[in-house]
């Protein structure tokens, strides 16, 4: 497992989470794995899955995941959040 501290930042006006490299991979999040987000009460869960609606975008050497707007769930501008790589899931909750 791996955490990381993080501070939800904005994109045209709209929360955004961006999250790249190594932790990614590590989490099996690999340049075009398919996901799944899962919002709950104090964040969201994305979880690896074959018919997930959503993809790693990026490069095999550097995965991205882009999430804005909507895809941010409650989370908003500015708020702490902590973010926890485990293999196939990620969780990604309000700092309290």
């Amino acid at each position: 497992m791996s955490q990381q501290q993080y501070i939800v930042r904005a994109n045209k006006g709209k929360a955004r989470i961006w999250l790249e490299g190594k932790r990614l991979t590590a989490a099996g999040f690999t340049q075009g794995t398919r996901y799944h987000v899962s919002h709950v009460s104090d964040g969201m869960v994305l979880g690896t899955d074959p018919e997930g609606a959503k993809k790693v975008s990026g490069k095999a050497s550097g995965p991205i995941i882009d999430l804005s707007g909507k895809g941010c769930g409650i989370l908003a501008t500015g708020d702490n959040v902590t973010i926890n790589y485990f293999n196939g899931t990620i969780i990604i909750k309000l700092t309290k």
